[in-house]
């Protein structure tokens, strides 16, 4: 049974949500999409070295299992791109003064195009506030690097 990439990712949001609101934070997972299967990996680093190094080998394990996808989903902060924007540009701020956080998620694979959605929130009082998602395609995924994404002709 051939899953939905979108769905799935959309379900995994969801969750990420819920974490979200419950647990004031959010810990990083992926997952590796098969034909039949998908395995699911909490990820878990204390610095950008270790990240690189989960990263690497979350590509690594996709390759062996000839998987079709692998969707991610991190907590990011949002960065200011108000010159010179990029179509590779996930998020784009005009404000620097308050870190904006989102919930970062991308589906990207051997065969089909990159995607990505970004859902900027902020935390008031208890409370968790989401804000309008923003969705991109063909973003260049830094975190998995060696994993080949497909790029639509004009990108």
């Amino acid at each position: 049974m051939k899953i939905n990439l979108n769905d799935y990712a959309l379900r995994a949001l969801e969750k990420a949500k819920e974490d979200l609101r419950r647990d004031k934070y959010l810990l990083p997972v992926a997952f590796i999409v098969t034909e039949d299967n998908v395995f699911d990996f909490n990820l878990q680093f204390e610095d950008a070295e270790q990240k690189r190094t989960v990263y690497d080998e979350l590509v690594e394990l996709a390759k062996a299992k000839n998987a079709r996808a692998i969707i991610t989903v991190n907590d990011a902060t949002l960065t200011n791109h108000s010159e010179g924007s990029s179509s590779d540009t996930a998020v784009t701020r005009t404000d620097n003064k308050i870190p904006q956080f989102c919930i970062f998620l991308t589906i990207s694979g051997p065969s089909i195009k990159t995607w990505s959605l970004s859902l900027p929130y902020v935390s008031m009082g208890n409370e968790v506030v989401f804000g309008n998602p923003t969705e991109t395609v063909n973003d260049v995924l830094n975190l998995l690097p060696g994993w080949p994404m497909v790029r639509k002709p004009d990108a």
